[in-house]
């Protein structure tokens, strides 16, 4: 089984925007009643019919097992008088919405920082001039996978996680994954608590448009693509739709594997706008039964934009200030109230540039003194519960920074690196385990029959337990494996500003700066969803791209 993740970003400016909530705020309140409203009103509520594929599913080199009827299809009943129900009819199922926890988010927040910390330390294990991916693409990917997995390939996703009830899990993650994707902050949900810095507006050393109609644009999806004649679980077709939203397609990878792959590709591109293009580069193998993949797209305006007319060539010394070899950079220059924090005993310090709207914030992480290997030192010791704390930490400050134009794409073949963070079994046939999430039409079920008194999340995890049970035959083992996961990503960060150069520097002499910031050494840039806590990209920048030499000329 191939499988894909993706995504894109770019950025620019933004205006200040601020969110004030706490559990006395009416909108609190008026959620906890909305949810005890709709629960009391629930079996008055249509229900959505069951998912049907026009041709359902092809898949993998399946397996055998005993033939088992299809899962019966219930339609809704009518919303007139009660009707009698037979003995053998199970009305069907209407889930309440889950409710947001915000403890149990922050733990799955917090797991998915270490991973990404680990991720990012294999990818550095030798020496890289730049390093950027998305952690979000990456564990929502994982997430499609931990959905149909038991077995050592459960145990193995679900530890990325953390938490150890599993459709909590899938619940709270999913609920974050929506609030990440809204405009505004009026859309997610008013349990969630901004950082205390947001709260924290001071004076800025120059007046910056605010930009509250700037767009604030992230998009994440999920493709399921499979071959004709695999028939997928129903348990799991419906859960990946309902949890994550994720679309299922029926491609023939047998027979006409580049229309396969041409597909793939264009959908990948249609969800990144056009930024990632062949996602998949080298020709699929016949025996190709699905692919897995995940697409997003980031593009924001900075709350407080660079000076566009400020941006000059300037040296990076990858090797500490002021040291040879030097690299000319395209260096912007901004100004204003930022959220900063020097931490002591790590002998770092820490900037946030946030985007419009203050729901995400690009977090600059850079020793004071920093070189490649300084920064190398910082990253061992640095963990997700050491990063949270710094951002708690956080109050605007009067700053003038100094960061370089950056444009990075990278793509990254992920097995290796995976496999030595203990993700192992998933690459390997004898010890990965999917036989939930379908089997060849030819072959029989490796799933139980369906319970449509519970969710579809509740079902695959009763499959899940029944497959444990010592009495129980064991199941085939699934053939369905993960042969490798493919990440690019395409990173801009530039001025996209509409101030005057020449005021803003008049401006700029006027006022003194609380903190001088100069992105001129090796750093650690963390963009982040501040609302879920979720890393949407990670990089560590060693020497970011050299200035061309039409723009020496030119600037």
């Amino acid at each position: 089984m191939a499988f894909a993740c993706l995504f894109s970003i770019g950025n620019s400016d933004l205006g200040l925007h601020r969110d004030i909530r706490n559990p006395d705020n009416p909108e609190v309140q008026e959620y906890i009643h909305m949810q005890q409203r709709f629960q009391t009103a629930q079996a008055s509520l249509p229900t959505r019919p069951p998912l049907a594929s026009p041709a359902l599913v092809a898949g993998v080199r399946p397996y055998s097992s005993t033939t088992s009827q299809p899962r019966p299809v219930f339609a809704p009943l009518p919303a007139a008088a009660p009707v009698p129900i037979a003995p053998s009819y199970v009305a069907p199922y209407r889930p309440s919405p889950p409710a947001v926890d915000v403890r149990a988010s922050d733990d799955i927040a917090r797991n998915i920082l270490t991973f990404t910390h680990q991720l990012a330390n294999q990818i550095n294990e030798n020496y890289r001039k730049t390093t950027i991916f998305s952690p979000l693409s990456i564990v929502s990917a994982l997430a499609l996978l931990l959905v149909g997995a038991k077995g050592r390939s459960y145990s193995e996703l679900a530890a990325v996680f953390g938490l150890n009830d599993i459709i909590q899990l899938h619940e709270q993650f999913g609920l974050m994954v929506n609030d990440v994707q809204q405009p505004t902050i009026k859309t997610t949900s008013p349990l969630r608590q901004l950082d205390e810095w947001h709260y924290n507006i001071r004076r800025s050393l120059r007046n910056y448009p605010k930009n509250r109609n700037a767009p604030h644009e992230l998009h994440v999806a999920n493709g399921l693509f499979v071959q004709q004649g695999y028939s997928l679980n129903p348990d799991y077709r419906q859960a990946i739709y309902e949890v994550y939203n994720s679309d299922v397609k029926i491609l023939d990878f047998e027979n006409n594997p580049t229309l396969a792959k041409n597909m793939i590709n264009a959908w990948v591109s249609k969800h990144t706008r056009g930024k990632i293009d062949n996602i998949i580069a080298d020709e699929l193998p016949h025996t190709t039964r699905m692919i897995m993949a995940n697409a997003l797209y980031f593009k924001a305006m900075w709350e407080i934009d660079f000076i566009v007319g400020s941006t000059r060539v300037e040296d990076f010394y990858p090797n500490g200030e002021g040291t040879q070899p030097a690299i000319p950079v395209e260096m912007m220059v901004g100004a204003g109230s930022f959220p900063y924090y020097e931490d002591v005993q790590l002998n770092c310090r820490i900037i946030g540039l946030p985007y419009h709207g203050n729901l995400t914030t690009m977090y600059i992480i850079q020793p004071m003194r920093s070189s490649v290997e300084q920064l190398s030192y910082l990253q061992q010791s640095l963990t997700a519960d050491v990063i949270e704390q710094m951002i708690r930490q956080m109050v605007r400050r009067s700053i003038i920074v100094a960061f370089p134009k950056l444009h990075i794409t990278e793509s990254l073949k992920l097995q290796r690196l995976l496999q030595r963070m203990g993700l192992a079994g998933i690459f390997m046939g004898a010890q990965s385990d999917f036989a939930l999430i379908g089997n060849e039409a030819s072959k029989t079920p490796a799933y139980s029959a369906v319970n449509s008194g519970l969710s579809s999340l509740e079902n695959l995890n009763a499959q899940r337990r029944a497959a444990m049970q010592p009495n129980q035959l064991p199941t085939p083992p699934s053939e369905l494996m993960v042969a490798d996961i493919l990440h690019k990503v395409d990173f801009v960060v530039n001025e996209q500003g509409t101030e005057a150069a020449a005021a803003s520097a008049a401006v700029l002499k006027k006022s003194g700066p609380d903190v001088v910031f100069r992105a001129e050494t090796p750093f650690i840039v963390l963009v982040r969803s501040d609302l879920t806590k979720l890393p949407l990209f990670y990089g560590i920048i060693n020497e970011p791209p050299a200035a061309s030499p039409s723009t020496h000329r030119n600037i």
